[in-house]
């Protein structure tokens, strides 16, 4: 699905205002492209801030390589079919590749992560698009791998100490 005319003439408008830094008008112009973008793509409003809260403990979740994961910036928060959590962000410098990676938790489970730069809102045309489509119970299971992961520190502390304890 690509963004109508309309749509890419009031991106160009947009980037015009952020280049003058015209702060007041930029705002209404981003308004005004949320609103379409997410009447194409069917998305709802984040009514009880569960996607909200889902981007926060993302934002606090440890990757496996013990980084934060990456290109969660400029958020906005959605429901989509089935009250399904979307976070839509607009990171500059990121691949969709990343995201996946730095979410993918055991078992394979992971979101789908959709590549729609060209509906960019925040700045078109520099900052990437990505809608990250959340499986239901992704925060339950971002809480068990950081438990898992916790347990295996732990253990493989306990057994360094027990080896050191036998080598005294």
């Amino acid at each position: 699905m690509r963004p109508s005319k309309c749509y890419r003439e009031l991106q160009s408008e947009l980037v015009t205002l952020i280049k003058a830094d015209n702060a007041s008008d930029k705002r209404h112009l981003r308004v005004q492209l949320e609103r379409e973008f997410t009447e194409r793509w069917g998305f709802g409003p984040d009514r009880l801030r569960l996607g909200s809260k889902l981007g926060d403990a993302i934002k606090m979740f440890e990757t496996k390589r013990g980084d934060y994961v990456r290109g969660f910036d400029h958020c906005t928060y959605y429901t989509g079919e089935n009250d399904q959590r979307i976070i839509v962000t607009q990171p500059y410098c990121c691949r969709a590749g990343d995201i996946k990676r730095d979410l993918t938790l055991n078992n394979g489970i992971r979101p789908e992560v959709i590549d729609a730069s060209e509906w960019g809102f925040h700045y078109p045309g520099r900052a990437e698009l990505f809608i990250v489509k959340f499986p239901f119970g992704f925060l339950k299971a971002m809480d068990n791998y950081k438990k898992m992961f916790r347990r295996a520190e732990l253990e493989e502390a306990l057994r360094y100490a027990d080896e050191e304890a036998v080598c005294v």
